[in-house]
């Protein structure tokens, strides 16, 4: 409509005068033609970017509401084009949704003209499906919530972060030929990853260091409980566009040291090979998943995954230490297998079935057996959250209690407790403030004053 105004304008010489309604006179001819004011146009675009985005995620205004710690009239306002959104929630808005800021702050009637904004970012396409609930998009928000965070916070406190993840990524990729099949793509990728990481070379298993390796490397790990949501892991990139890294999340929920050591690589795979997808996400449910595309994504991180943390050689090296013989192990062998590779059972039956080391019977065999009572008595990886706290004495285990769970968020978060440590050390170290704690931990100032009175009293001497 403006574009016509232009046009008659340039072929007629009558001027043209704007009254109150915003419709134009041209001349005595009084011929109107009605327009949108510049301000009304630019609300119009804000709105529909916002509001369209936020559809497209297949979430809620309240969900994002929480996400962002604010009241849910004032979003709504934010919604409607009755405020504007400050940018620094934008930012964070944009960040947990995967897309760019501008989406949700445009202001540019000559930006919107042209664009399709028709498409949801990457992530939320996975979304879509009915096999995810409510519980499962909102945790994935709240999770990518926390993911930034993570992210703002080692750059408060450390700076650039470590891009050591992305030299080993380029040097695992050079190494792949897009030929070859999905699980053989996977193998030469985690041969290439153990070589530089040393993963797979001692007398034992790699599940003690992983999680050290992948943060040494620039790679946020993040472990959490979700109890509603059939979400198991998910991995997905944080930090500006020329400072992104990968970020990985497993739900402990319910989940073994062991398996999570799983998820952890079949994630990392994923953040390797899938980086341009927006994020993946993997359910408790997803072993059943049958298209192509699917089978080809997963066969790939799930191949990454074992061979990384329980190579052939590893497994017989642990056999032959331990004088076993993969076709007659009882139910103690297998518990020690378990705890010296520090990967779950059914993924060791795997292996050695796929290797050829025992026949579908005995694999079947294998998973019946019950080593629950077994690896309690041999790791301290196996026991339960109330036998692990009775092991290191009441004082320690009742330190964090009450102190890691947000408030922001519908679904709540069990922050990781050396988080919440990094947390506390930037303020007393006047890294940051206590407002901006209290953000990066999902709750109020008063909240924190109320869970870590003395780091506040410390700060505020």
């Amino acid at each position: 409509m403006i574009d016509c105004v232009r046009k008659l304008n340039s072929a007629c010489p009558l001027p043209i005068i704007r009254d109150e309604r915003g419709s134009v006179i041209f001349g005595s001819q009084q011929i109107y033609v009605s327009i949108p004011r510049l301000g009304e146009e630019r609300d119009r675009v804000r709105k529909m970017s916002l509001l369209k985005t936020i559809e497209q995620a297949g979430i809620g205004t309240n969900a994002c509401a929480d996400v962002l710690g604010v009241d849910h009239e004032i979003f709504q306002q934010w919604v409607n084009s009755q405020r504007e959104m400050p940018p620094s929630y934008a930012a964070i808005l944009a960040a947990t949704l995967g897309v760019k800021a501008e989406v949700l702050t445009s202001n540019s009637i000559g930006s919107a003209e042209g664009q399709p904004k028709g498409e949801p970012a990457a992530i939320w396409f996975k979304f879509r499906g009915s096999e995810f609930t409510d519980a499962d998009r909102e945790s994935i928000l709240a999770i990518r919530r926390l993911g930034h965070n993570a992210n703002e916070l080692e750059q408060a406190t450390l700076g650039q972060p470590n891009k050591a993840w992305d030299v080993i990524f380029q040097t695992i990729m050079r190494q792949i030929d897009i030929q070859a099949s999905p699980a053989d793509q996977g193998r030469v990728a985690a041969r290439v990853f153990c070589e530089l990481n040393q993963f797979g070379h001692g007398a034992n298993g790699s599940g003690e260091i992983l999680r050290d390796q992948l943060r040494s490397k620039g790679i946020l790990l993040i472990e959490s409980p979700l109890p509603q949501s059939e979400v198991e892991g998910c991995s997905f990139y944080v930090g500006e566009s020329s400072a992104q890294r990968p970020c990985i999340f497993v739900n402990t929920y319910r989940t073994t040291w062991f398996r999570r050591n799983v998820i952890i690589m079949h994630e990392l795979g994923h953040a390797l090979f899938d980086q341009t997808s927006g994020g993946q996400i993997d359910t408790i449910s997803d072993a059943g998943s049958t298209t192509d595309q699917q089978t080809v994504i997963e066969v790939r991180a799930e191949t990454f995954a074992r061979e990384t943390l329980l190579p052939r050689k590893l497994l017989l090296s642990l056999c032959n230490k331990n004088g076993y013989q993969p076709s007659k192990l009882t139910q103690e062998a297998l518990a020690v297998l378990v705890a010296q590779s520090g990967v779950e059972r059914k993924t060791i039956v795997q292996v050695m079935r796929d290797r050829d080391l025992i026949d579908e019977a005995l694999f079947q065999h294998y998973l019946s057996y019950d080593i629950a009572q077994e690896l309690r008595e041999i790791s301290i990886h196996a026991l339960s959250t109330n036998e692990y706290e009775a092991k290191i004495g009441p004082k320690a285990a009742s330190a964090w209690k009450g102190k890691r769970l947000t408030s922001s968020t519908k679904r709540k978060l069990l922050l990781p407790v050396p988080y919440v440590k990094a947390v506390l050390e930037a303020v007393k170290a006047y890294s940051i403030s206590v407002s901006r704690a209290a953000e990066l931990l999902m709750i109020d100032e008063s909240t924190f004053a109320s869970r870590f009175s003395d780091v506040a009293a410390e700060v505020m001497e």
